[in-house]
């Protein structure tokens, strides 16, 4: 090749792309660890890893392995008594640590937003689901009464729930939990944030409810752009979803790397032993599905 040619493929847009080329980091997480204020108990230490636009990161563990009170120092939601003692959090290159209370009100539903395990536990059961909803859209983006309506109507339809304008008035009490999921997805998302955790959010469901909730998260992330932090004890919820695993154990992590590198390859002998207990449940669909894809490629 002459050298013209060189310079002009080096010049061409379909030259191989650059680690400048990589989505922007929107949560970045160092050294995070987190104590009880009695006892000086550390409960989660020094826990790192950064989040990219558009990617999905799972956090697999069981009950008590710091996973969630992770995210919750994420969103400046610590339980009382508890602190973060040393590490940093910055969201979209912003430091938390500097936030003051309006910056976090700002942040939360906008930046960041999320969803928990019992929906129930977060809506008002005597107040119409869509108005919980208008109500957010009325005070965080200033819309009117009318065009907030429509919004949470035009939300129902994002999430799937079926005759959106019934939904917008029902109560708590009239909706199964998956239809109760989607209000409150339908609510996180409602400020277009750049990243959504799901806490369990699929935990209290029936198999069935459960997978459209994962293909929802995962629509969600492709039409809306989302970065996605997907918190589960169940493997096979992650392995679903991720690029990236996550495992935790007693507040530290044992391992973290590429979704089918942990799957198919796990080197800490407790996610080897997450994969085994959990094969029953389908994550071996979902390594065996990876490893035909490996071979056709």
């Amino acid at each position: 090749m002459s050298r013209f040619a060189e310079t002009t493929v080096l010049e061409s847009p379909a030259r191989a792309p650059s680690p400048l080329d990589r989505p922007p980091i929107v949560l970045d997480v160092n050294d995070l660890t987190i104590r009880n204020s009695i006892g000086n108990a550390e409960l989660v230490k020094r826990v790192s890893f950064s989040l990219r636009r558009g990617q999905t990161l799972g956090i697999v563990g069981e009950s008590g392995s710091g996973k969630t009170l992770t995210v919750r120092a994420v969103l400046g939601i610590l339980p009382r008594l508890l602190e973060q003692s040393s590490g940093t959090i910055d969201i979209l290159g912003r430091r938390t640590s500097e936030f003051s209370k309006h910056d976090w009100v700002d942040v939360r539903g906008n930046t960041i937003s999320a969803v928990f395990q019992d929906p129930g536990s977060y809506l008002n059961p005597s107040i119409w689901l869509g108005r919980q909803v208008t109500e957010v859209l009325r005070v965080k983006k200033g819309l009117s009464r009318k065009d907030a309506k429509a919004e949470t109507l035009r939300l129902f339809e994002a999430v799937h729930l079926r005759n959106p304008q019934l939904v917008y008035e029902q109560f708590t009490h009239e909706l199964s939990g998956g239809m109760l999921q989607r209000v409150l997805i339908a609510i996180a998302i409602a400020l277009d944030p750049e990243v959504l955790i799901a806490d369990e959010a699929t935990t209290a469901l029936d198999v069935t409810v459960q997978a459209e909730i994962l293909d929802l998260l995962q629509e969600l992330q492709e039409t809306q752009g989302l970065s996605l932090v997907v918190i589960s004890h169940d493997l096979a919820v992650v392995a679903q979803l991720s690029d990236e695993v996550l495992v935790m154990r007693s507040g530290e992590i044992v391992e973290h790397g590429l979704a089918k590198q942990v799957l198919r390859h796990p080197r800490h002998e407790y996610t080897q032993l997450l994969i085994t207990e959990h094969e029953r449940f389908g994550l071996e669909h979902f390594i065996g599905s990876e490893r035909r894809e490996a071979s056709v490629g």
